[in-house]
C-alpha cells in the first residue's frame, strides 16, 4: 500500500498547477483511508477534449460523403467524422485517457516553481511537472480506471478462449495500438512457427531412422529451412502490419519534428524552429560525448563481466560431469538463472544510460534502449551455446544446453510475468478487504453511475474540490465513514483504490525481448535440436494468453499509444537471421556434415564451399526480401481508392474545410451544455495524482452548416468498409 508520506504543502501546490492548467481540467481530491494515500480524480470537459485531438492531431475516420479514411482531427470539420455528433461519440475512452494524458504533461514548471517540491524534486523552469513526479516517486503512479463491461467483453472473448482469434480491434480499441500490434504481432509469430514445429517433428523422426548419409542431408537441409523461414516470416509481418496500421490509422505518421518532445526530454526552454511553440532545447554534441565516452564504454565492461561469468560457469558445468556425472542438468539450470540475473541488473544500468543520453523523441529513446539490451541479451544468452558449438564442437552436448535453457527460461518467464503478479496481487486485495470487512472478500465496490454521483458532490458549481476534502479526509469528522462508505452508507472499496493495487503495466519491452531470444533459439541452432520450435510453439501458445491475463487482471491500466508499426525490433530480428546464415554455415563446416558428403575435398574446398553456401542463402534472402513488397497489392489499391475519392469529394464541395461546417466556438458551446463526465481514470500516489477521462455523455445535436441546414447529399460517394485482413497475405 502507498503511505501518505508527502507534506500537505506539496499536495496542495500540485493541485493548484493542475487546476491552473490550460486547457483546463476538473480536478477532485479523496483521501483514501485504508492505503493511506491522497487520490487526484481528473477529467476534462468535452470540449477541452476536442481542442486536445486537435492538437496531437488525432486521426478520425471521415465520413463517405467526405472522401472516407482518416483524417486528422479538427473541432471546425467535427460534422465531416464518423460518430462526429459529439466528443463522448468520436473518442472511446481509451482516446480519453490519453488526450487527459496529454494536457496533464503539458503542465511545465515556471520560473519560482524550483523549490515547491524539494526535497523530494528540485523543479526547473520547462518542465513537465508530473512526469518529473512520477519518475521521482512524487507521485506513486498514474492510470486510466479499467472500464469493467468493456474489460469482461475482453475477458470472456481473449483471455477465457484457447482457440479463438484474438479479438485485435476491440483490443486496440481498449488497450490502444501498441498493444494491439504486440499481441498481432505475437500471435502472427506463433502461427508461423507451425511451420517449422512440423517440419522439425518430421526431422527429428527421420534423423531418428535414417543413416549417416540420410542424417547429414537432413541436418544440411533443416539449417537452410530455417534461414529461409525466418525471412519469409519477417516479410509476411511488415505486410500484416502495414494492413493493420492502415485500418488503425497510424500507417503515415507525422514528421519527427513536428511530434511534440516526450514528457522527460530535459534541456533549456526555448522556441522550436518547425512550429514556434516553447519547448526544451538540448545540443546534439552533448548527447554524442555521453554516447561515447560513457554509454560505450559501460556497456563494453557489462559485455565483458557477462562472457567472462559464462565462461566461468561452463568450466564449473565441465568439472561437475566430470566429476559428479549425476544429475548435469543441475549446472545448466544454474546458469539459465544466472543469466536471467545479469539481464535484470544490465537492463537496470542500460535505462540509466538511455535516460542520461536525453532523446527528444520516445520513438528514438526507445530504439537505442533496444540496441543497448538486445545485444547484451545475444551475447548473455547464446555465448555458452557459441561456446559448446565453436569451441567443443560437441553436438550432443549443444542439444542439451539448448533444450535446457529454451524450457529454463520460459517457465521462468511465465512464472515472473504472471503467476507471481497475481499471487501478490490477490494477497494486497485480501489484505485491503481484511482491513475494510474483516473478511478477506471484497463487498460492494461502486458502479459507475456512484463514482459519478460521489465526484459530482465532491466539486462545486465551478468544478473545483473542496480545499478541506485534501487533508485528513476534510469535511468528514466521522474516521470511520472518511473513504470506507459510500454516498449511501455502506462499506466498499473503491475502485480506484482497489485497481491501485494492481501491478503497473510496464509496457510491451520485456515481452519483445523475450520473444527476440526465442526467435534466436529457434534460428541460430535448432538444427541441432529440432524440436525447438516445437517448443516455442507450446510456450507462445500459452504466452498469448498469459499475456492477456496479467493485462485483464493483474495490470493497472495503461494509456494508449499510437505506433505504425513494431520498431526496432523488426530490425533486430532481421539483424538475428543474418547471423543465423552465418552460424548455421559455419555449424554445417564444422560439425562434420560437408567432410562425410565430400569425403575427398581438402580443408581449402571445403570453406570455399561453405563460403559459397553461405553467400547463395544471403543472395536468396535479398531476393526474397526483395520479391515481397512491403504493403498487399489490396492495401495500395485501398489507399489509392481512398485518395481518389476524397479528391472527388473536394470537388463536389464536400470538402471537411468548407464555410458550411460549423465552427469551432459552434462546438465548444453544444459541448459545454453535456452533463458532467464520469471519472474513469485514477492513478495513485504519496500524493496520488488520478488521471481521470470523461465517460459518455449523451450524443449533442449533429453540426449543421452555417445557414442552419446539414450538409447537402450531392453525388453522395459510398466507400466500402475495409475488408478483413487475411493473416498472411
Amino acid at each position: 500500500m502507498y503511505k501518505s508520506i508527502s507534506p500537505d504543502s506539496m499536495l496542495l501546490w500540485l493541485l493548484q498547477k493542475l487546476r491552473g492548467s490550460r486547457p483546463r481540467l476538473r480536478v477532485c481530491v479523496r483521501q483514501h483511508a485504508r492505503s493511506q494515500c491522497s487520490a487526484f480524480y481528473i477529467t476534462a470537459d468535452d470540449d477541452v477534449l476536442l481542442q486536445t485531438a486537435e492538437e496531437v492531431h488525432l486521426p478520425k475516420l471521415l465520413k463517405p460523403e467526405f472522401g472516407g479514411g482518416y483524417k486528422e482531427f479538427t473541432v471546425r470539420d467535427m460534422h465531416c467524422f464518423q460518430k462526429g455528433s459529439s466528443a463522448s461519440e468520436l473518442l472511446n475512452s481509451q482516446e480519453r485517457g490519453a488526450l487527459v494524458k496529454h494536457v496533464l504533461e503539458a503542465a511545465r514548471a515556471e520560473p519560482g516553481d524550483e523549490h515547491a517540491l524539494e526535497p523530494a524534486l528540485t523543479l526547473r523552469p520547462g518542465q513537465s511537472i508530473v512526469p518529473a513526479c512520477v519518475s521521482r516517486g512524487v507521485v506513486a503512479s498514474m492510470f486510466p480506471l479499467h472500464e469493467r463491461n468493456a474489460l469482461e467483453n475482453l475477458r470472456k472473448k481473449w483471455v477465457k478462449t484457447l482457440f479463438s482469434p484474438q479479438p485485435l480491434d476491440e483490443i486496440n480499441e481498449y488497450f490502444g495500438v501498441k498493444i494491439a500490434m504486440y499481441f498481432a504481432w505475437l500471435g502472427h509469430y506463433t502461427q508461423s512457427l507451425t511451420v517449422p514445429a512440423v517440419v522439425g517433428f518430421i526431422f527429428w523422426i527421420w534423423l531418428g531412422t535414417a543413416n549417416e548419409n540420410w542424417k547429414d542431408v537432413a541436418y544440411v537441409l533443416f539449417s537452410l529451412f530455417n534461414v529461409l523461414w525466418a525471412c519469409v516470416y519477417l516479410e509476411t509481418w511488415k505486410r500484416y502490419s502495414n494492413a493493420l496500421a492502415y485500418k488503425w490509422g497510424t500507417l503515415d505518421q507525422r514528421d519527427d519534428l513536428l511530434v511534440e518532445p516526450r514528457p522527460l526530454f530535459e534541456g533549456e526552454m526555448g522556441t522550436s524552429p518547425v512550429t514556434g511553440r516553447p519547448e526544451p532545447q538540448y545540443a546534439a554534441w552533448r548527447r554524442r560525448v555521453w554516447r561515447h565516452c560513457v554509454s560505450f564504454p559501460v556497456m563494453l565492461i557489462c559485455l565483458s563481466v557477462a562472457t567472462v561469468a559464462t565462461f566461468t560457469f561452463l568450466r564449473a558445468q565441465d568439472w561437475w560431469e566430470s566429476r559428479i556425472v549425476y544429475f548435469t542438468w543441475i549446472p545448466r539450470a544454474f546458469l539459465a538463472i544466472i543469466i536471467a540475473v545479469e539481464e535484470e541488473v544490465y537492463a537496470r544500468i542500460a535505462r540509466w544510460l538511455n535516460d542520461k543520453e536525453n532523446y527528444r523523441l520516445e520513438t528514438k529513446y526507445e530504439n537505442h534502449l533496444i540496441v543497448k539490451i538486445a545485444l547484451f541479451q545475444f551475447v548473455n544468452s547464446f555465448m555458452s551455446l557459441f561456446y559448446i558449438a565453436f569451441y567443443l564442437q560437441d553436438m550432443d552436448k549443444l542439444k542439451e544446453q539448448l533444450a535446457v535453457l529454451l524450457i529454463t527460461r520460459q517457465v521462468i518467464g511465465n512464472l515472473k510475468e504472471s503467476a507471481l503478479p497475481y499471487l501478490i496481487e490477490n494477497l494486497r486485495l485480501a489484505k485491503i478487504c481484511f482491513d475494510v470487512f474483516g473478511a478477506l472478500s471484497p463487498g460492494k465496490v461502486p458502479t459507475s453511475a456512484q463514482l459519478t454521483e460521489m465526484f459530482d458532490k465532491k466539486t462545486d458549481s465551478s468544478g473545483e474540490a473542496p480545499e478541506n476534502s485534501l487533508i485528513n479526509g476534510g469535511a468528514d469528522k466521522d474516521p470511520d465513514r472518511r473513504d470506507s462508505e459510500p454516498i449511501v452508507g455502506q462499506k466498499v472499496i473503491h475502485q480506484a483504490e482497489l485497481e491501485s493495487q494492481l501491478f503497473k503495466y510496464e509496457g510491451t519491452f520485456a515481452e519483445y525481448l523475450e520473444m527476440l531470444t526465442q526467435l534466436g533459439h529457434v534460428v541460430l541452432f535448432s538444427s541441432a535440436f529440432p524440436l525447438a520450435a516445437v517448443c516455442a510453439l507450446l510456450n507462445n501458445a500459452a504466452e498469448v494468453r498469459a499475456d492477456a491475463f496479467k493485462l485483464c487482471h493483474v495490470a493497472q491500466r495503461p494509456f494508449g499509444e499510437r505506433i505504425s508499426n513494431i520498431g526496432s525490433w523488426q530490425h533486430a530480428m532481421e539483424a538475428m537471421v543474418a547471423v543465423a546464415v552465418l552460424v548455421n554455415c559455419a555449424l554445417i563446416g564444422l560439425s562434420g556434415p560437408v567432410h562425410r558428403l565430400l569425403p575427398d575435398a581438402t580443408p581449402a574446398q571445403t570453406i570455399l564451399v561453405i563460403v559459397a553456401l553461405e553467400h547463395v542463402i544471403l543472395v536468396t534472402v535479398l531476393a526474397l526480401r526483395m520479391a515481397i513488397p512491403e504493403i498487399p497489392a489490396w492495401l495500395a489499391t485501398e489507399m489509392a481508392k481512398v485518395e481518389f475519392q476524397r479528391r472527388e469529394a473536394i470537388k463536389n464541395a464536400h470538402a471537411p474545410l468548407m464555410s458550411e461546417c460549423t465552427s469551432a466556438d459552434d462546438v465548444r458551446a453544444s459541448t459545454r451544455s453535456t452533463p458532467r463526465a464520469t471519472p474513469t481514470t485514477p492513478a495513485h500516489a504519496r500524493g496520488t495524482l488520478t488521471a481521470v477521462s470523461p465517460a459518455a455523455a449523451p450524443g449533442t445535436p449533429p453540426s449543421t452548416g452555417s445557414n442552419g441546414d446539414r450538409p447537402p447529399d450531392r453525388n453522395k460517394i459510398n466507400i466500402g468498409k475495409i475488408p478483413e485482413i487475411p493473416p498472411f497475405s
